[in-house]
């Protein structure tokens, strides 16, 4: 008689780790068998899992592991979502892992197929052909750099900019593609962009790769019933967990730099509305002079911030000139610059008016210009909503996950602290610290 479905994909993860790892070079982990072992009952049991697993455990094999095994003995149409903090790690999971376990799994009848996977990424990482033709024509014939020259060109080859480092930033944001993409593009039907697209909604993706911002503008899209940036997924793993936090402080958090403001400007002066637009600059200039410190800095600095005469006026008559915009060019604007001048009011009233939700204060970087940030004080509550009140299983690990022996400060940060579907594991690490480390003050 057969045995259930469960207990089969247990024995597998037994026969893959103690009997096909090693054939193709592996070590055989007892720490990482019971790794994978524990991420395959969160996933089959619908929880959510904190998994501290040490350096050298080889967490990203297990939860592969585990979620293959997932789709194997209990199908779905859904992929699962891996979510990373490092380009690296996804280049790794996407060009190593992966290709390495589909070629074992499908040599020993595991699966059927390939294991397929794609990278998902913001619309800002990727050229838009219609302003790479512009860009180029307006380079041909004049003096430019000619190592930036050659990354522009073979833009014509690679759609995603990540994949040529010697674009200078200036060419990226020239030819990258824009927020809102024009209906009327010539280009649409063979957008390399859109194709990306619609290839990443291909049923046979079964493992979508992103990072931890890109999953929670996809939650925050979900949660305003907007359409989601991931296709639906049946389960979530969160690797390099540990900077979870710091991408919900930047999703939940507000932030208006120099280069907010300029970019501003320029959108309206596109829009033709060139007297608005030298108006607010004038405006913005003044806010930045006023919290400016005028001098180079050796490293990034923040301070607190404190609301003086002199802020509380520049922001005033930002505020009155941005909601004076907003009321007399709303018929004509279209609605995502619109919304813009709507969020950017939004974010400047939380300094006027000291909104006690959010910490503030500002950053100024290397040359001593500022930045106005807000971090939202409701972090854990926005996360808990966004992330783990959904019915989908999730397995959250790193190295680091714990502090002082205990997962209470992790529970705290991520919102998980009255969750009753949790369970934690750790994993103790083989590395030899004490021999192979060396601590550089």
């Amino acid at each position: 008689m057969d045995k259930p479905p469960r207990e089969q994909a247990h024995g597998e993860v037994e026969r893959i780790f103690r009997i096909l790892m090693p054939q193709n070079g592996l070590a055989v982990r007892e720490e990482q068998i019971a790794l994978c072992h524990t991420m395959l009952d969160t996933l089959l049991q619908n929880k959510i899992a904190l998994c501290d697993a040490g350096v050298g455990i080889g967490k990203t094999y297990a939860y592969l592991t585990a979620c293959v095994l997932l789709k194997r003995f209990f199908p779905s149409p859904q992929p699962v979502v891996v979510s990373t903090s490092s380009v690296a790690l996804q280049n790794a999971v996407i060009g190593e892992y992966i290709p390495f376990l589909s070629r074992i799994f499908l040599e020993n009848r595991i699966i059927q197929k390939l294991i397929r996977a794609i990278v998902r990424k913001g619309k800002e990482r990727f050229v838009c052909d219609v302003r790479l033709k512009f860009r180029l024509e307006t380079i041909e014939g004049k003096r430019k750099n000619e190592e930036q020259r050659k990354a522009l060109v073979s833009l014509r080859n690679h759609y995603d900019l990540d994949d040529v480092p010697g674009l200078s930033q200036f060419d990226r944001e020239q030819v990258r593609v824009p927020k809102v993409c024009e209906k009327a593009c010539p280009l649409r039907n063979v957008c390399r962009y859109h194709q990306y697209l619609k290839e990443a909604g291909n049923a046979e993706i079964f493992v979508q790769i992103c990072n931890h911002n890109y999953l929670l503008a996809d939650a925050a899209h979900r949660l305003q019933e907007m359409r989601p940036l991931l296709n639906d997924y049946r389960a979530l793993v969160i690797d390099e967990a540990h900077k979870l936090p710091d991408a919900a402080r930047q999703m939940y958090g507000q932030s208006l730099s120099a280069e907010d403001f300029r970019e501003l400007c320029d959108l309206l002066a596109k829009e033709k509305y060139i007297l608005s637009s030298q108006r607010l600059k004038e405006k913005f200039t003044a806010l930045l002079g006023a919290m400016c410190r005028g001098e180079l800095l050796e490293e990034a600095q923040r301070t607190a911030f404190i609301l003086t005469p002199d802020r509380e006026a520049a922001l005033r008559d930002c505020l009155s000139l941005l909601r004076q915009l907003q009321k007399q060019l709303a018929p004509h604007l279209p609605r995502w610059l619109l919304h813009r001048l709507g969020t950017t009011e939004q974010a400047l009233g939380l300094f006027f008016t000291g909104d006690r939700r959010y910490i503030l204060y500002i950053q100024y970087d290397r040359d001593g210009s500022p930045s106005l940030c807000a971090a939202s004080r409701e972090m854990p509550e926005q996360l808990r909503r966004a992330l783990w009140l959904k019915d989908i299983p999730a397995i959250l690990t790193s190295g680091t996950l714990m502090a002082g022996g205990s997962f209470e400060r992790t529970k705290k940060v991520m919102g998980l602290s009255e969750n009753n579907q949790l369970e934690d594991f750790i994993a103790v690490s083989p590395f030899n610290y004490e021999e192979n480390c060396i601590l550089y003050i």
